[in-house]
């Protein structure tokens, strides 16, 4: 079993430090012995674990969070993803301002209120 393929991670996921071969065969553990089927639950937890890791996010890695999340193969998990970073008090400033004229309303909401606080 491809458990990377399955849970449907790209590349940018272990380049990022979110999965390593480590989690993943935790993960192929969890896959074949859970009935959860739904493999966005095993990526939001894998991306949580390595935010909650995270003291400070370096500003070209909080964009390349951001990015991860746009182009999750589930729109909605995505668009968490996205929302995480955020907001993250170490979200750069030009990210919220990207977000701002986002075509996703939620994302606008989340960033117009970031920037009025900043």
């Amino acid at each position: 079993m491809d458990i990377f393929r399955e849970l449907e991670f790209s590349q940018e996921w272990i380049e990022l430090g979110i999965v390593s071969q480590a989690k993943l065969n935790q993960m192929e553990i969890e896959w074949l012995t859970s009935d959860d089927r739904n493999s966005e639950h095993y990526r939001w937890r894998a991306f949580l674990d390595f935010m909650q890791l995270q003291v400070s996010l370096d500003p070209l890695i909080a964009r390349r969070l951001y990015k991860l999340g746009a182009n999750d193969p589930d729109v909605e998990m995505g668009g968490s993803m996205m929302a995480y970073v955020l907001r993250r008090k170490d979200c750069p400033e030009d990210l919220l301002r990207e977000a701002s004229v986002s075509g996703e309303k939620f994302l606008r909401k989340i960033a117009s209120v970031r920037l009025a606080n900043v």
